[in-house]
């Protein structure tokens, strides 16, 4: 949806508060896989699946969303603000936890795709970066917590991947992706995603997965806004990237010797 179209649904009302049990449920569990301030807004028609955004996000030159809400629906927007508008995946007063699940991958990835697309990481290691923090939320999403909020591990991390698939597949949307690659819940251990990513970016490492921390993203102090919270997680992956890194050296030293 181009932002333009977003602005027009504002003022004709086809967007507006929400205050529903699933939107409250939404917002509790991104609250505890994303630490960044959280509005939760429903889209009455125009919306197949739920989508965020900043609040900073410019809707006309000059306009970012949060003033938008600000003025048109009398919401107040912090600063640094995630922006979720619920669509038809969400648009029952009671969403299924499945389907909510499912929604809260996407967005996650989202959210992830748009750290990345900001330039936080050097180039070189865009890939790997996405792809620990996948895997950091495929781990997180199976925890007793976010299970006792009504998260449903499978469906989250088909989520992440129809929305991790879009992009690295090329694809225009989730919905048009056809590699068959991120269809599976263990999309990230897949032989063939690895030699995909592989084939994609050759400075791609195959991060090991299974030593990805499931908190990895999860930092003490409860929300901050956008910047610090990019600024966290440029500082924890390429932290851990840099240990994998390390680790793989030592293995390679380890190996030359005994040949």
């Amino acid at each position: 949806m181009r932002n333009g179209e977003l602005l027009e649904m504002i003022w004709r009302g086809d967007i507006v508060s929400s205050d529903s049990d699933a939107a409250r449920r939404m917002a509790r569990v991104l609250d505890t896989l994303v630490p960044l301030p959280i509005i939760c807004l429903s889209a009455r028609t125009g919306v197949d699946r739920s989508l965020l955004l900043l609040e900073e996000t410019e809707l006309m030159p000059g306009l970012p969303l949060g003033d938008v809400l600000a003025e048109e629906l009398g919401i107040d927007v912090p600063y640094g603000a995630m922006v979720v508008i619920g669509g038809a995946d969400l648009a029952a007063g009671r969403a299924a936890d499945g389907d909510l699940s499912h929604a809260a991958g996407l967005l996650v990835g989202e959210a992830l795709l748009d750290a990345v697309r900001r330039g936080i990481f050097p180039l070189e290691k865009e890939t790997d970066a996405l792809y620990v923090m996948a895997c950091s939320y495929h781990r997180l999403a199976g925890g007793a917590a976010l299970q006792q909020l009504g998260l449903v591990p499978a469906q989250f991390r088909r989520g992440l991947g129809a929305s991790l698939g879009a992009y690295w597949s090329g694809a225009r949307s989730c919905l048009t992706d056809s590699s068959g690659l991120f269809a599976q819940p263990d999309f990230l251990d897949s032989p063939r995603l690895i030699d995909y990513l592989a084939a994609l970016d050759a400075g791609f490492t195959a991060p090991a997965s299974d030593r990805v921390r499931a908190g990895l993203l999860l930092f003490p102090g409860g929300a901050r806004d956008h910047d610090d919270w990019l600024a966290l997680v440029e500082r924890a992956v390429s932290l851990e990237l840099a240990q994998q890194a390390r680790r793989i050296h030592t293995a390679g030293a380890a190996r030359d010797l005994t040949a």
